[in-house]
């Protein structure tokens, strides 16, 4: 069996992160997967930080480290990349490493910053065939596969409402992980609509505007709707409560389940290990990859899926600078937009 040699462009901080605008280092998640697989070798790291790298490739015992990620391509030569950059920067290095020769990549999330971004992906992965995947890891977790299963099996009868708030966060960089998360417990029925709007400050974060505050309300195909308030969590503990006709399901801590119906209520829990759930989520993206890429079937966290869940993102904000609903797919002049959309609502203050 062939062993992938890979990279990673963006190691992150030498030490961890305090505020959330000083960056984080999920490099090192990404690190520590390829070192966990037996048929993955990380052979090469870049950063425009000398002391950021230099600490990773101690870390990790890296052989080879760059400044500039292109000449990592070039003389390196990786299978697989991970691309753990600011949003902004996403759609040229997807770009650059398929014109490379690059034949896996896993894309941190947010995965793309505009609308054009969308289609100039999916196009280059069709010019190119290179497999790409977003590290929405959290499907991985047997507490959320659980939560599907009962939201979509009767259990708690037809699907009605999923909501979830995250406090302090936007629509965006945290909002990323929920909206897909909503969309994989509707097992990943298009999406109608998406009504929303935001209130804009001037906060900035990871490269670009950030709103203080949004909203987004959304209809699945079936019915299902879904609520995501971005800025202020819900009541209560849990992460996320789904609603159906006959009773709820509400999610605590990513481990745990109370299913309340008319029979009561139940409380499912999933170990937190050993071993690790959540490394063995993140194992499985890059297992998931390497079959996909030997002619195995595309998995939920490939390309054609996952945009679907930046199209969703994305279309909150077209709605937020609308201020009227958006239908999707996006069509038209929405999907010529090439900025990031908060940037236009930014400038209105």
């Amino acid at each position: 069996m062939n062993t992938f040699t890979a990279a990673i462009i963006g190691v992150g901080k030498a030490k961890p992160a305090g505020d959330k605008r000083e960056g984080h280092r999920v490099g090192y998640s990404h690190a520590k997967v390829y070192q966990n697989i037996p048929r993955t070798k990380l052979a090469a790291g870049a950063d425009i930080n000398a002391e950021n790298l230099q600490a990773f490739r101690q870390t990790f015992g890296v052989e080879h480290g760059f400044a500039d990620y292109r000449e990592m391509l070039a003389k390196a030569k990786p299978n697989l990349v991970s691309i753990c950059t600011y949003v902004g920067l996403h759609r040229q290095m997807i770009e650059d490493c398929a014109r490379a020769g690059v034949r896996g990549i896993l894309c941190e999330k947010p995965f793309l910053a505009s609308p054009a971004d969308i289609e100039a992906v999916r196009r280059v992965a069709a010019e190119t065939g290179v497999k790409i995947m977003v590290a929405h890891f959290r499907r991985n977790l047997a507490a959320f596969q659980r939560a599907r299963d009962l939201y979509n099996d009767g259990t708690v009868g037809q699907p009605l409402m999923c909501i979830a708030g995250i406090e302090g966060w936007d629509l965006f960089e945290w909002g990323s992980h929920w909206l897909d998360m909503i969309r994989h417990l509707h097992q990943d029925r298009p999406v109608h609509w998406v009504f929303a709007q935001t209130r804009v400050r001037g906060q900035r974060g990871y490269g670009h505007a950030m709103e203080d505050h949004g909203c987004a309300y959304f209809e699945f195909a079936g019915g299902g709707k879904a609520i995501l308030d971005g800025g202020r969590s819900m009541n209560g503990e849990e992460l996320m409560t789904l609603v159906g006709t006959e009773g709820t399901i509400r999610i605590f801590d990513e481990i745990k389940l109370w299913i309340e119906t008319a029979a009561g209520r139940r409380i499912e829990e999933f170990s937190k290990g050993p071993p690790d759930p959540w490394g063995q989520a993140w194992d499985q993206m890059i297992l998931d990859l390497i079959a996909w890429i030997e002619r195995g079937p595309e998995p939920a966290l490939g390309l054609t899926n996952m945009l679907k869940t930046s199209e969703l993102n994305l279309a909150a904000y077209l709605s937020a600078i609308k201020g009227d609903r958006v239908d999707l797919p996006l069509s038209g002049d929405d999907l010529k937009l090439a900025e990031w959309p908060v940037e236009i609502l930014a400038r209105r203050k």
